[in-house]
């Protein structure tokens, strides 16, 4: 991911294969979830609370063919998400 403080509201790509972790458990565990190259959008971040220099993204994935419908919020390191540079609005 390059340089960039992620905001809510920025759109960016799964660079990789999203799996379920766990967290959620509608989910078979291990159930892919995003597949690279889907889009989204930042919703919120912070860092883990026992290592504050994790960062976590929480994003919000299109699961719809043409984009109008967003699925449910989930967990991102930062590995796993790339900006989308034409996209900024800051």
């Amino acid at each position: 991911m390059p340089q960039y403080q992620l905001q809510p509201g920025d759109t960016i790509l799964a660079t990789r294969d999203i799996h379920n972790d766990g967290s959620f458990p509608d989910y078979e565990e291990d159930a892919l979830l995003v597949k690279a190259g889907t889009r989204g959008v930042v919703i919120n971040f912070g860092h883990l609370e026992e290592n504050e220099d994790q960062e976590v993204f929480l994003v919000k994935f299109e699961n719809a063919a043409d984009g109008t419908e967003l699925g449910p919020p989930i967990g991102c390191w930062p590995e796993d998400i790339e900006v989308i540079p034409d996209t900024l609005g800051h």
